[in-house]
């Protein structure tokens, strides 16, 4: 039976193993909400973004190690760091213990960037990203409670007042991916463990609205066209697919997104 750390924001059930899927000032009315930031330490860890947009992983990986040696109970450092873990993740060897290690880790960094802030966005996001990571590795089914922690995290973040449109937009694709990852499987089995929520109908609903608050990302629509294919819907998916080849490359992964884009095409009838 696999085993789950403890998540921060309610008790875990028990995981029944069964034979699998990213600091602003805001506005609430007319009083201004502020998501509190760290101060910048010198090791300048908001390079790390750049160097990420930039395909630099390596250096990305240095810094943040760097700066979590450094200043290890710092929130900017936190979710960042759990972002390059992520990142370490999915350049690891698939299904190995180095990726399984990278993704947990990122679990960790950032329910510790939680409780270093906890009414920022960011430690939110990259908790339901790492957890749908560790999902995917280990089998929906097989981690239904992190499943549902990627669920509860990207709900939170879309609900949080003057959160940043670029955060909104990760967290509604983080929920899209996971209703149409649980599509995969029937829902009578699903229900036993708490997934029974998962539908096309709201990973379409939540993949649409991440090309909108981001448009031109090419992670967000592949998996839009993909929920378009899975619908039925074949000439959105190829106009949305078509599109992708033409996009700027802005994440870690998106040249081989793109090769995936063109293979997904070759599915579908003139």
């Amino acid at each position: 039976m696999p085993t789950t750390p403890a998540m921060s924001t309610r008790p875990l059930r028990v995981l029944l193993p069964l034979a699998a899927a990213f600091s602003i000032i805001g506005q609430t009315g007319s009083a201004p909400v502020a998501y509190a930031q760290a101060p910048a330490t010198p090791l300048s860890i908001a390079r790390v973004d750049t160097l990420l947009a930039t395909n630099q992983l390596p250096a990305a990986v240095a810094i943040a190690e760097q700066a979590l040696a450094a200043s290890p109970r710092q929130f900017d450092v936190l979710w960042r760091a759990s972002r390059v873990r992520v990142l370490q993740g999915d350049v690891a060897a698939p299904k190995s213990k180095g990726q399984e290690k990278a993704y947990k880790d990122a679990f960790a960094l950032a329910e510790r960037a939680i409780k270093a802030n906890s009414v920022a966005p960011d430690g939110y996001l990259r908790r339901a990203a790492a957890a749908g990571k560790v999902a995917l590795f280990a089998g929906t089914l097989d981690a239904a409670d992190y499943v549902v922690q990627a669920k509860e995290d990207a709900e939170r973040v879309i609900a949080m007042p003057g959160a940043p449109p670029i955060l909104v937009a990760s967290a509604e694709y983080i929920l899209g991916r996971t209703h149409l990852k649980l599509t995969e499987t029937p829902r009578p089995l699903r229900m036993p463990l708490g997934l029974g929520f998962g539908n096309l109908a709201d990973a379409l609903k939540h993949l649409r609205r991440a090309t909108e608050l981001r448009p031109g990302f090419v992670m967000f629509q592949l998996e839009y066209g993909r929920a378009l294919i899975e619908d039925g819907n074949a000439a959105a998916a190829r106009t949305t697919l078509q599109g992708v080849a033409a996009l700027a490359e802005q994440e870690i992964g998106d040249d081989g997104r793109k090769r995936e884009a063109l293979d997904l095409l070759r599915t579908l009838k003139p």
